[in-house]
Protein backbone atom coordinates (compact mmCIF):
# COMPACT_ATOMS: atom_id res chain seq x y z
CA UNK A 1 0.00 0.00 0.00
CA UNK A 2 1.32 3.36 -1.29
CA UNK A 3 2.15 5.93 1.55
CA UNK A 4 0.07 9.48 1.04
CA UNK A 5 2.30 12.30 -0.09
CA UNK A 6 2.78 14.42 3.20
CA UNK A 7 0.59 17.67 3.33
CA UNK A 8 2.72 21.25 1.59
CA UNK A 9 4.49 18.69 -1.09
CA UNK A 10 3.59 20.47 -4.12
CA UNK A 11 5.43 18.47 -6.21
CA UNK A 12 3.49 15.58 -6.29
CA UNK A 13 -0.28 17.59 -7.31
CA UNK A 14 -0.74 16.69 -10.50
CA UNK A 15 -0.88 19.65 -13.63
CA UNK A 16 -4.11 20.95 -14.91
CA UNK A 17 -5.22 19.60 -17.87
CA UNK A 18 -5.98 22.73 -19.91
CA UNK A 19 -9.09 22.36 -22.83
CA UNK A 20 -7.49 24.39 -25.55
CA UNK A 21 -11.00 24.00 -27.69
CA UNK A 22 -13.07 26.27 -24.80
CA UNK A 23 -10.42 28.86 -24.26
CA UNK A 24 -12.55 32.84 -24.35
CA UNK A 25 -14.56 35.51 -22.84
CA UNK A 26 -16.52 34.92 -19.99
CA UNK A 27 -20.55 34.93 -20.50
CA UNK A 28 -20.93 35.65 -16.87
CA UNK A 29 -19.61 39.14 -17.83
CA UNK A 30 -21.88 40.04 -20.25
CA UNK A 31 -25.16 40.91 -18.08
CA UNK A 32 -22.88 43.42 -16.33
CA UNK A 33 -21.95 45.23 -19.36
CA UNK A 34 -25.30 45.16 -20.88
CA UNK A 35 -26.36 46.70 -17.40
CA UNK A 36 -23.68 49.17 -17.53
CA UNK A 37 -24.32 50.13 -21.51
CA UNK A 38 -27.99 50.36 -20.79
CA UNK A 39 -27.88 52.55 -17.62
CA UNK A 40 -24.76 54.71 -19.10
CA UNK A 41 -27.61 55.05 -22.09
CA UNK A 42 -30.32 56.69 -19.67
CA UNK A 43 -28.13 58.75 -17.75
CA UNK A 44 -26.93 59.75 -21.43
CA UNK A 45 -30.58 60.76 -22.16
CA UNK A 46 -31.82 61.71 -18.95
CA UNK A 47 -28.82 64.59 -19.15
CA UNK A 48 -29.52 65.34 -22.72
CA UNK A 49 -33.27 66.19 -21.98
CA UNK A 50 -32.57 68.23 -19.03
CA UNK A 51 -33.07 71.74 -19.77
CA UNK A 52 -31.82 74.80 -17.69
CA UNK A 53 -32.06 75.22 -13.95
CA UNK A 54 -33.56 78.20 -13.01
CA UNK A 55 -35.07 79.72 -9.78
CA UNK A 56 -38.48 81.30 -8.75
CA UNK A 57 -39.18 83.23 -5.27
CA UNK A 58 -42.43 83.27 -4.09
CA UNK A 59 -43.75 84.91 -0.68
CA UNK A 60 -44.53 80.87 0.50
CA UNK A 61 -44.88 77.67 -0.72
CA UNK A 62 -48.35 76.90 -0.41
CA UNK A 63 -49.55 74.07 -2.64
CA UNK A 64 -45.95 73.41 -3.71
CA UNK A 65 -44.40 69.92 -2.85
CA UNK A 66 -40.73 69.38 -3.82
CA UNK A 67 -40.31 67.00 -6.81
CA UNK A 68 -44.07 66.39 -7.46
CA UNK A 69 -45.22 70.19 -8.36
CA UNK A 70 -44.38 70.51 -12.02
CA UNK A 71 -44.39 74.10 -14.66
CA UNK A 72 -46.92 73.67 -17.15
CA UNK A 73 -47.68 75.89 -20.09
CA UNK A 74 -50.63 75.30 -22.00
CA UNK A 75 -51.17 72.23 -19.50
CA UNK A 76 -48.05 70.41 -20.93
CA UNK A 77 -45.27 69.95 -18.58
CA UNK A 78 -41.90 71.91 -19.34
CA UNK A 79 -40.27 71.39 -15.71
CA UNK A 80 -40.29 69.95 -12.27
CA UNK A 81 -39.83 71.48 -8.83
CA UNK A 82 -36.99 69.84 -7.58
CA UNK A 83 -35.76 71.69 -4.76
CA UNK A 84 -37.80 74.45 -2.02
CA UNK A 85 -35.75 76.01 -0.05
CA UNK A 86 -35.72 79.62 1.95
CA UNK A 87 -34.37 82.87 0.45
CA UNK A 88 -31.01 84.39 2.89
CA UNK A 89 -33.30 86.60 4.61
CA UNK A 90 -36.44 83.99 5.35
CA UNK A 91 -38.72 86.64 3.94
CA UNK A 92 -39.45 84.03 0.94
CA UNK A 93 -39.40 80.45 -0.47
CA UNK A 94 -36.76 79.83 -3.14
CA UNK A 95 -37.75 77.01 -5.85
CA UNK A 96 -35.30 75.36 -7.43
CA UNK A 97 -36.72 74.49 -11.21
CA UNK A 98 -35.34 72.21 -14.02
CA UNK A 99 -36.93 72.72 -17.10
CA UNK A 100 -36.80 70.72 -20.30
CA UNK A 101 -34.40 70.80 -23.10
CA UNK A 102 -35.92 73.23 -25.89
CA UNK A 103 -36.99 76.14 -23.27
CA UNK A 104 -33.84 78.12 -23.46
CA UNK A 105 -34.85 80.09 -26.05
CA UNK A 106 -38.04 81.54 -24.10
CA UNK A 107 -36.41 81.60 -20.59
CA UNK A 108 -36.08 85.83 -20.85
CA UNK A 109 -36.53 88.29 -18.44
CA UNK A 110 -39.98 89.32 -19.76
CA UNK A 111 -41.00 85.60 -19.12
CA UNK A 112 -43.66 85.12 -16.25
CA UNK A 113 -44.49 82.66 -13.38
CA UNK A 114 -47.01 82.39 -11.45
CA UNK A 115 -49.13 78.99 -9.20
CA UNK A 116 -52.36 77.51 -10.34
CA UNK A 117 -54.76 76.99 -7.57
CA UNK A 118 -58.33 77.82 -6.84
CA UNK A 119 -59.29 81.47 -6.46
CA UNK A 120 -62.04 83.37 -5.96
CA UNK A 121 -61.70 86.67 -7.73
CA UNK A 122 -64.00 89.97 -9.23
CA UNK A 123 -64.15 87.93 -13.10
CA UNK A 124 -65.28 84.68 -10.94
CA UNK A 125 -64.10 81.21 -9.56
CA UNK A 126 -60.83 80.03 -11.61
CA UNK A 127 -58.20 77.11 -11.06
CA UNK A 128 -61.34 74.37 -9.83
CA UNK A 129 -59.51 71.46 -11.82
CA UNK A 130 -56.50 71.95 -8.93
CA UNK A 131 -58.63 70.50 -6.29
CA UNK A 132 -57.96 67.03 -7.31
CA UNK A 133 -54.73 67.33 -9.52
CA UNK A 134 -53.11 69.57 -6.95
CA UNK A 135 -51.18 73.31 -7.42
CA UNK A 136 -48.87 73.72 -10.15
CA UNK A 137 -46.91 76.47 -11.53
CA UNK A 138 -48.18 78.54 -15.02
CA UNK A 139 -45.28 79.39 -17.36
CA UNK A 140 -45.60 82.75 -19.76
CA UNK A 141 -43.07 81.97 -21.91
CA UNK A 142 -41.24 85.41 -23.93
CA UNK A 143 -38.46 85.98 -26.58
CA UNK A 144 -38.20 89.67 -25.52
CA UNK A 145 -35.65 90.73 -23.54
CA UNK A 146 -32.33 89.35 -22.77
CA UNK A 147 -31.94 85.70 -20.68
CA UNK A 148 -32.05 84.72 -17.70
CA UNK A 149 -32.12 82.16 -14.84
CA UNK A 150 -33.36 83.86 -11.60
CA UNK A 151 -37.69 84.96 -11.60
CA UNK A 152 -40.06 86.54 -8.99
CA UNK A 153 -43.06 84.66 -9.03
CA UNK A 154 -46.44 86.55 -9.73
CA UNK A 155 -48.77 86.70 -6.43
CA UNK A 156 -51.80 86.29 -8.15
CA UNK A 157 -52.53 85.01 -12.12
CA UNK A 158 -51.65 88.31 -14.78
CA UNK A 159 -55.18 89.67 -16.48
CA UNK A 160 -53.80 89.66 -19.81
CA UNK A 161 -51.75 86.74 -21.17
CA UNK A 162 -50.27 86.03 -24.53
CA UNK A 163 -53.19 84.51 -26.01
CA UNK A 164 -55.35 87.67 -25.07
CA UNK A 165 -55.29 90.46 -27.76
CA UNK A 166 -55.61 94.29 -27.39
CA UNK A 167 -54.66 97.19 -26.21
CA UNK A 168 -53.93 98.22 -22.43
CA UNK A 169 -54.35 101.96 -21.50
CA UNK A 170 -54.08 104.40 -18.33
CA UNK A 171 -56.58 105.84 -16.35
CA UNK A 172 -56.46 108.85 -14.41
CA UNK A 173 -58.65 109.40 -11.07
CA UNK A 174 -58.79 111.24 -7.70
CA UNK A 175 -59.87 108.56 -6.07
CA UNK A 176 -59.46 104.49 -6.20
CA UNK A 177 -63.46 104.25 -5.49
CA UNK A 178 -64.91 100.80 -5.84
CA UNK A 179 -62.07 99.57 -8.45
CA UNK A 180 -60.38 96.32 -7.71
CA UNK A 181 -58.18 94.00 -9.82
CA UNK A 182 -59.76 92.16 -12.09
CA UNK A 183 -62.81 93.91 -12.35
CA UNK A 184 -64.71 94.63 -15.67
CA UNK A 185 -64.46 97.53 -18.62
CA UNK A 186 -68.28 97.45 -20.38
CA UNK A 187 -68.72 99.06 -23.57
CA UNK A 188 -72.05 99.36 -24.39
CA UNK A 189 -73.02 96.86 -21.06
CA UNK A 190 -70.52 94.43 -23.04
CA UNK A 191 -67.92 93.01 -21.02
CA UNK A 192 -64.86 93.66 -23.41
CA UNK A 193 -62.28 94.02 -20.51
CA UNK A 194 -60.88 93.94 -17.18
CA UNK A 195 -58.72 96.05 -14.67
CA UNK A 196 -54.96 94.71 -14.75
CA UNK A 197 -53.48 97.15 -12.25
CA UNK A 198 -53.38 100.09 -10.18
CA UNK A 199 -50.87 102.51 -7.81
CA UNK A 200 -50.76 105.71 -6.79
CA UNK A 201 -48.67 108.08 -8.35
CA UNK A 202 -45.29 109.26 -7.66
CA UNK A 203 -46.34 112.76 -6.04
CA UNK A 204 -49.50 111.32 -4.50
CA UNK A 205 -51.67 113.37 -6.78
CA UNK A 206 -54.06 110.95 -8.41
CA UNK A 207 -54.48 107.03 -8.42
CA UNK A 208 -53.08 105.35 -12.06
CA UNK A 209 -55.21 102.23 -12.93
CA UNK A 210 -54.54 100.16 -15.67
CA UNK A 211 -57.00 99.13 -18.26
CA UNK A 212 -57.04 96.35 -20.89
CA UNK A 213 -59.50 96.53 -23.79
CA UNK A 214 -60.21 93.17 -25.93
CA UNK A 215 -59.80 92.97 -29.51
CA UNK A 216 -61.90 94.08 -32.35
CA UNK A 217 -63.31 96.53 -29.20
CA UNK A 218 -59.91 98.20 -28.63
CA UNK A 219 -60.38 99.63 -32.16
CA UNK A 220 -63.88 101.68 -30.76
CA UNK A 221 -61.33 103.64 -28.17
CA UNK A 222 -60.45 107.35 -29.86
CA UNK A 223 -58.29 109.52 -28.04
CA UNK A 224 -61.65 111.71 -27.36
CA UNK A 225 -63.30 108.78 -25.43
CA UNK A 226 -64.76 108.77 -22.01
CA UNK A 227 -64.46 106.67 -19.61
CA UNK A 228 -66.47 107.24 -16.12
CA UNK A 229 -66.82 104.53 -13.38
CA UNK A 230 -69.69 102.15 -13.31
CA UNK A 231 -69.07 100.65 -9.38
CA UNK A 232 -72.74 101.10 -7.30
CA UNK A 233 -75.79 102.50 -7.70
CA UNK A 234 -77.02 105.79 -9.50
CA UNK A 235 -80.12 107.38 -8.35
CA UNK A 236 -81.45 110.95 -10.15
CA UNK A 237 -84.14 112.46 -9.08
CA UNK A 238 -86.98 114.47 -12.33
CA UNK A 239 -90.01 115.45 -12.89
CA UNK A 240 -91.02 111.35 -13.85
CA UNK A 241 -89.67 110.28 -10.23
CA UNK A 242 -86.71 108.67 -8.98
CA UNK A 243 -84.56 106.57 -10.88
CA UNK A 244 -81.84 104.22 -10.21
CA UNK A 245 -78.67 103.07 -12.54
CA UNK A 246 -76.81 99.85 -12.28
CA UNK A 247 -74.50 98.71 -14.67
CA UNK A 248 -74.31 94.64 -13.15
CA UNK A 249 -74.48 92.59 -10.56
CA UNK A 250 -70.47 92.45 -10.66
CA UNK A 251 -69.49 96.45 -11.19
CA UNK A 252 -72.19 97.03 -8.14
CA UNK A 253 -70.07 94.11 -6.26
CA UNK A 254 -66.64 94.50 -7.39
CA UNK A 255 -66.82 97.82 -9.17
CA UNK A 256 -65.16 98.45 -12.91
CA UNK A 257 -65.22 101.09 -15.64
CA UNK A 258 -66.95 101.69 -18.77
CA UNK A 259 -66.30 104.08 -22.04
CA UNK A 260 -68.15 105.63 -24.63
CA UNK A 261 -66.75 107.99 -27.62
CA UNK A 262 -69.62 110.50 -28.87
CA UNK A 263 -70.47 110.99 -32.68
CA UNK A 264 -68.41 113.93 -32.60
CA UNK A 265 -65.23 112.41 -31.65
CA UNK A 266 -65.45 109.03 -33.60
CA UNK A 267 -63.20 111.25 -36.57
CA UNK A 268 -60.14 111.58 -33.67
CA UNK A 269 -57.54 109.20 -33.73
CA UNK A 270 -57.59 105.62 -32.76
CA UNK A 271 -55.51 105.63 -29.14
CA UNK A 272 -52.96 103.56 -28.84
CA UNK A 273 -50.96 101.58 -26.33
CA UNK A 274 -50.96 103.36 -22.83
CA UNK A 275 -52.90 106.24 -24.00
CA UNK A 276 -53.86 108.74 -20.84
CA UNK A 277 -57.81 109.21 -20.46
CA UNK A 278 -59.35 111.03 -17.19
CA UNK A 279 -61.92 108.29 -15.09
CA UNK A 280 -64.97 110.47 -14.44
CA UNK A 281 -67.19 109.49 -11.06
CA UNK A 282 -70.10 108.71 -13.32
CA UNK A 283 -71.29 109.01 -17.38
CA UNK A 284 -73.38 112.26 -16.80
CA UNK A 285 -69.60 114.16 -15.73
CA UNK A 286 -68.02 112.36 -18.48
CA UNK A 287 -70.21 113.89 -21.23
CA UNK A 288 -70.27 117.09 -19.64
CA UNK A 289 -68.32 120.08 -21.34
CA UNK A 290 -65.04 120.21 -20.70
CA UNK A 291 -63.99 123.08 -18.63
CA UNK A 292 -61.23 125.09 -19.38
CA UNK A 293 -62.03 128.23 -17.87
CA UNK A 294 -62.58 129.32 -14.12
CA UNK A 295 -63.00 132.24 -12.26
CA UNK A 296 -63.00 132.62 -8.30
CA UNK A 297 -65.26 135.07 -6.71
CA UNK A 298 -65.66 136.20 -2.96
CA UNK A 299 -68.99 136.36 -1.13
CA UNK A 300 -69.56 137.72 2.24
CA UNK A 301 -72.81 136.56 4.39
CA UNK A 302 -73.60 138.47 7.64
CA UNK A 303 -76.00 135.22 9.04
CA UNK A 304 -74.55 131.92 9.17
CA UNK A 305 -73.94 129.27 6.35
CA UNK A 306 -74.50 126.22 8.16
CA UNK A 307 -75.75 123.45 6.34
CA UNK A 308 -73.16 124.65 3.23
CA UNK A 309 -70.71 122.34 2.14
CA UNK A 310 -67.30 122.72 0.16
CA UNK A 311 -68.43 121.08 -3.37
CA UNK A 312 -71.66 122.32 -3.05
CA UNK A 313 -73.48 123.94 -6.47
CA UNK A 314 -74.03 127.33 -7.30
CA UNK A 315 -76.99 127.39 -10.01
CA UNK A 316 -78.67 130.28 -11.58
CA UNK A 317 -82.53 129.99 -12.33
CA UNK A 318 -81.88 126.02 -11.66
CA UNK A 319 -78.62 125.25 -14.42
CA UNK A 320 -75.06 124.68 -12.51
CA UNK A 321 -72.55 127.45 -13.25
CA UNK A 322 -69.92 127.06 -10.53
CA UNK A 323 -69.21 124.96 -7.01
CA UNK A 324 -68.27 126.30 -3.96
CA UNK A 325 -64.54 126.24 -3.34
CA UNK A 326 -63.90 127.04 0.16
CA UNK A 327 -65.26 128.30 3.58
CA UNK A 328 -63.55 130.43 5.95
CA UNK A 329 -63.58 133.94 8.01
CA UNK A 330 -62.85 137.22 6.70
CA UNK A 331 -63.28 140.68 8.28
CA UNK A 332 -66.47 142.71 7.76
CA UNK A 333 -65.85 145.54 6.15
CA UNK A 334 -68.62 147.65 7.93
CA UNK A 335 -67.63 146.42 11.66
CA UNK A 336 -63.97 146.69 11.79
CA UNK A 337 -62.69 143.90 14.42
CA UNK A 338 -65.81 140.98 13.29
CA UNK A 339 -65.18 138.47 11.66
CA UNK A 340 -67.77 137.11 9.21
CA UNK A 341 -68.48 134.35 6.68
CA UNK A 342 -66.60 134.33 3.51
CA UNK A 343 -67.49 131.47 0.36
CA UNK A 344 -65.49 131.26 -2.05
CA UNK A 345 -67.02 129.97 -5.52
CA UNK A 346 -65.75 128.81 -8.59
CA UNK A 347 -67.76 130.10 -11.85
CA UNK A 348 -67.26 128.21 -14.45
CA UNK A 349 -67.81 131.00 -17.63
CA UNK A 350 -68.47 128.10 -20.07
CA UNK A 351 -71.65 127.20 -18.41
CA UNK A 352 -72.89 130.82 -17.01
CA UNK A 353 -75.52 131.43 -19.16
CA UNK A 354 -76.45 134.21 -16.87
CA UNK A 355 -73.56 136.32 -18.47
CA UNK A 356 -72.96 135.14 -21.40
CA UNK A 357 -76.70 135.79 -22.66
CA UNK A 358 -75.69 138.84 -25.38
CA UNK A 359 -79.20 139.95 -25.01
CA UNK A 360 -79.29 141.06 -21.11
CA UNK A 361 -76.36 143.61 -22.35
CA UNK A 362 -76.07 147.38 -24.36
CA UNK A 363 -75.27 146.90 -27.97
CA UNK A 364 -72.36 149.47 -27.38
CA UNK A 365 -71.40 146.82 -24.35
CA UNK A 366 -71.13 144.00 -26.70
CA UNK A 367 -70.02 145.21 -29.66
CA UNK A 368 -66.61 144.94 -28.84
CA UNK A 369 -67.06 141.58 -27.46
CA UNK A 370 -64.90 142.46 -24.59
CA UNK A 371 -67.06 140.79 -22.01
CA UNK A 372 -66.37 137.49 -23.88
CA UNK A 373 -62.81 137.99 -23.04
CA UNK A 374 -63.47 139.64 -19.52
CA UNK A 375 -65.89 137.66 -17.60
CA UNK A 376 -65.36 140.03 -14.65
CA UNK A 377 -66.71 142.83 -16.43
CA UNK A 378 -69.07 140.88 -17.54
CA UNK A 379 -70.65 140.01 -14.10
CA UNK A 380 -69.68 144.07 -12.74
CA UNK A 381 -72.57 145.17 -15.59
CA UNK A 382 -75.00 142.39 -14.96
CA UNK A 383 -74.24 143.51 -11.15
CA UNK A 384 -75.88 147.02 -11.60
CA UNK A 385 -78.36 145.83 -12.94
CA UNK A 386 -79.43 143.55 -9.85
CA UNK A 387 -77.44 140.11 -9.66
CA UNK A 388 -76.82 139.09 -6.57
CA UNK A 389 -75.83 135.83 -4.64
CA UNK A 390 -77.98 134.37 -1.68
CA UNK A 391 -78.05 131.17 0.03
CA UNK A 392 -81.10 128.09 -0.35
CA UNK A 393 -81.73 125.13 1.19
CA UNK A 394 -81.45 122.23 -1.28
CA UNK A 395 -83.55 119.69 0.57
CA UNK A 396 -85.63 120.67 3.51
CA UNK A 397 -84.58 116.77 4.36
CA UNK A 398 -81.29 117.12 5.56
CA UNK A 399 -80.96 121.15 5.43
CA UNK A 400 -78.38 121.43 2.89
CA UNK A 401 -77.68 125.26 1.16
CA UNK A 402 -76.91 126.11 -2.36
CA UNK A 403 -75.84 129.14 -3.34
CA UNK A 404 -78.39 130.95 -5.76
CA UNK A 405 -77.10 133.49 -8.14
CA UNK A 406 -80.30 135.87 -9.55
CA UNK A 407 -81.54 139.13 -10.61
CA UNK A 408 -83.16 141.51 -7.82
CA UNK A 409 -84.12 144.75 -9.32
CA UNK A 410 -85.59 145.97 -6.48
CA UNK A 411 -82.27 145.40 -4.09
CA UNK A 412 -79.90 148.22 -3.30
CA UNK A 413 -77.63 149.44 -5.81
CA UNK A 414 -74.27 148.12 -5.35
CA UNK A 415 -71.05 147.31 -7.64
CA UNK A 416 -68.75 144.61 -7.99
CA UNK A 417 -65.89 145.01 -5.39
CA UNK A 418 -62.38 144.49 -6.74
CA UNK A 419 -60.39 145.81 -3.63
CA UNK A 420 -59.84 141.94 -2.50
CA UNK A 421 -57.44 139.26 -3.58
CA UNK A 422 -61.12 137.62 -5.01
CA UNK A 423 -63.97 139.96 -6.59
CA UNK A 424 -66.97 140.45 -4.47
CA UNK A 425 -70.58 139.76 -5.46
CA UNK A 426 -73.32 141.78 -3.06
CA UNK A 427 -75.01 139.20 -1.54
CA UNK A 428 -78.80 138.97 0.18
CA UNK A 429 -80.16 137.21 2.77
CA UNK A 430 -82.33 133.81 1.93
CA UNK A 431 -85.82 133.80 2.02
CA UNK A 432 -86.10 132.52 5.70
CA UNK A 433 -83.75 135.30 6.65
CA UNK A 434 -85.77 137.51 5.82
CA UNK A 435 -89.40 136.01 6.96
CA UNK A 436 -87.12 135.97 10.64
CA UNK A 437 -86.02 139.96 9.76
CA UNK A 438 -89.27 141.08 9.16
CA UNK A 439 -90.65 139.15 12.40
CA UNK A 440 -88.04 141.22 14.03
CA UNK A 441 -88.18 144.23 12.92
CA UNK A 442 -92.20 144.30 14.24
CA UNK A 443 -91.38 142.90 17.39
CA UNK A 444 -88.94 146.04 17.61
CA UNK A 445 -91.86 148.06 17.17
CA UNK A 446 -94.02 147.04 19.22
CA UNK A 447 -91.70 147.14 21.57
CA UNK A 448 -90.88 150.51 20.79
CA UNK A 449 -94.57 151.35 21.15
CA UNK A 450 -96.19 153.17 24.36
CA UNK A 451 -97.84 149.57 25.33
CA UNK A 452 -98.63 150.98 28.65
CA UNK A 453 -101.04 154.08 27.63
CA UNK A 454 -102.41 151.87 25.10
CA UNK A 455 -103.26 149.12 27.69
CA UNK A 456 -104.66 152.39 30.19
CA UNK A 457 -107.43 153.44 27.61
CA UNK A 458 -108.09 149.97 27.19
CA UNK A 459 -108.74 149.61 30.54
CA UNK A 460 -110.55 152.73 30.69
CA UNK A 461 -112.70 151.42 27.63
CA UNK A 462 -113.29 147.81 29.58
CA UNK A 463 -114.76 149.77 32.30
CA UNK A 464 -117.27 151.99 30.78
CA UNK A 465 -118.55 149.18 28.94
CA UNK A 466 -119.02 147.20 32.06
CA UNK A 467 -120.78 150.15 33.69
CA UNK A 468 -123.38 150.24 30.31
CA UNK A 469 -123.88 147.03 30.83
CA UNK A 470 -124.75 147.09 34.35
CA UNK A 471 -127.35 150.02 33.55
CA UNK A 472 -129.05 148.31 30.88
CA UNK A 473 -129.43 145.38 32.51
CA UNK A 474 -131.07 147.56 35.71
CA UNK A 475 -133.42 149.36 33.26
CA UNK A 476 -134.03 146.61 31.68
CA UNK A 477 -138.18 146.11 32.73
CA UNK A 478 -138.97 149.22 31.86
CA UNK A 479 -137.12 149.88 28.87
CA UNK A 480 -139.39 146.39 27.99
CA UNK A 481 -142.53 147.80 28.75
CA UNK A 482 -142.11 151.12 27.04
CA UNK A 483 -140.79 149.13 23.54
CA UNK A 484 -144.16 147.29 23.80
CA UNK A 485 -146.63 150.04 23.59
CA UNK A 486 -144.35 151.66 20.95
CA UNK A 487 -144.20 148.26 18.96
CA UNK A 488 -148.44 147.87 19.34
CA UNK A 489 -148.66 151.33 18.48
CA UNK A 490 -146.83 150.64 15.19
CA UNK A 491 -149.25 147.61 14.23
CA UNK A 492 -152.56 149.50 14.73
CA UNK A 493 -150.44 152.67 12.30
CA UNK A 494 -149.48 149.78 9.67
CA UNK A 495 -152.61 148.44 9.84
CA UNK A 496 -154.76 151.39 9.14
CA UNK A 497 -152.69 152.51 6.22
CA UNK A 498 -153.37 149.15 4.70
CA UNK A 499 -156.79 149.93 4.38
CA UNK A 500 -156.29 153.57 3.19
CA UNK A 501 -154.72 152.13 0.52
CA UNK A 502 -156.71 149.02 -0.28
CA UNK A 503 -158.61 149.33 -3.31
CA UNK A 504 -161.68 149.87 -1.57
CA UNK A 505 -160.55 152.38 0.81
CA UNK A 506 -160.94 156.36 0.33
CA UNK A 507 -157.19 156.50 -0.57
CA UNK A 508 -156.94 153.67 -2.87
CA UNK A 509 -160.28 155.13 -4.93
CA UNK A 510 -158.38 158.57 -5.31
CA UNK A 511 -155.32 156.91 -6.61
CA UNK A 512 -157.08 155.08 -8.89
CA UNK A 513 -158.58 158.52 -10.82
CA UNK A 514 -155.50 160.20 -10.72
CA UNK A 515 -153.60 157.25 -12.35
CA UNK A 516 -156.55 157.04 -15.31
CA UNK A 517 -156.22 160.98 -15.70
CA UNK A 518 -152.32 160.80 -15.73
CA UNK A 519 -152.49 158.32 -18.61
CA UNK A 520 -155.20 160.16 -20.64
CA UNK A 521 -152.69 163.14 -20.40
CA UNK A 522 -149.64 161.14 -21.51
CA UNK A 523 -151.56 159.85 -24.49
CA UNK A 524 -152.54 163.36 -25.73
CA UNK A 525 -148.48 164.50 -25.25
CA UNK A 526 -148.06 161.60 -27.38
CA UNK A 527 -150.54 162.54 -30.18
CA UNK A 528 -149.24 165.94 -30.41
CA UNK A 529 -145.96 164.86 -30.42
CA UNK A 530 -146.26 162.95 -32.97
CA UNK A 531 -147.94 165.82 -35.25
CA UNK A 532 -145.52 168.19 -34.44
CA UNK A 533 -142.78 165.32 -35.58
CA UNK A 534 -144.86 165.30 -39.00
CA UNK A 535 -146.21 169.25 -39.13
CA UNK A 536 -143.40 171.22 -37.76
CA UNK A 537 -144.91 174.69 -39.50
CA UNK A 538 -148.42 173.86 -36.80
CA UNK A 539 -146.01 176.05 -34.09
CA UNK A 540 -146.03 178.92 -36.08
CA UNK A 541 -149.27 179.14 -38.11
CA UNK A 542 -151.43 176.68 -35.96
CA UNK A 543 -153.08 173.58 -36.98
CA UNK A 544 -155.48 173.49 -40.10
CA UNK A 545 -158.65 172.34 -40.22
CA UNK A 546 -160.26 171.05 -42.95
Amino acid sequence: MAEPNPPGDLDSVPDAIVDEKNKGFPVVWLLPLVALLVGGWLFYKTESEKGPEITIRFRTAEGIEQGKTQVKFRDVTVGTVNKVDFTEDLKAVQLTVTMLAGTEGYLTEKSRFWVVKPRIGAGGISGLGTLFSGAYIEFEPSTEGKAAKSYIGLERPPIVTIDKEGTKFRLRADTLGSISIGAPVYFRQFDIGEITDFKLADDYSYVDIGVFVQAPYDKYVHTGTYFWNVGGITMSMGASGAKLEMESLVALLSGGVAFETLPEFLDTPLATENTVFELFDNRAKALERPITEIVTFALKFDGTVRGLNIGAPVEYRGLRIGTVKSIELGADPHNPGIDIPVVLIDIEPQRAQAYRDVDQLEPQEDATGEFEKDPLSRIAVLVKRGLRARLQTGSLITGQLFVEMDYFPDAEPAALVRSGQYPEIPTLPNSLEGIIASVNNILDRVEKADLHGTLENLNALMVSTTRLADTLEKDMPELSAELLVTLKSAHSAMATLEASTSADGEIGSELQSALKEISAAARSLRVMAEYLERHPEALIKGKNTP
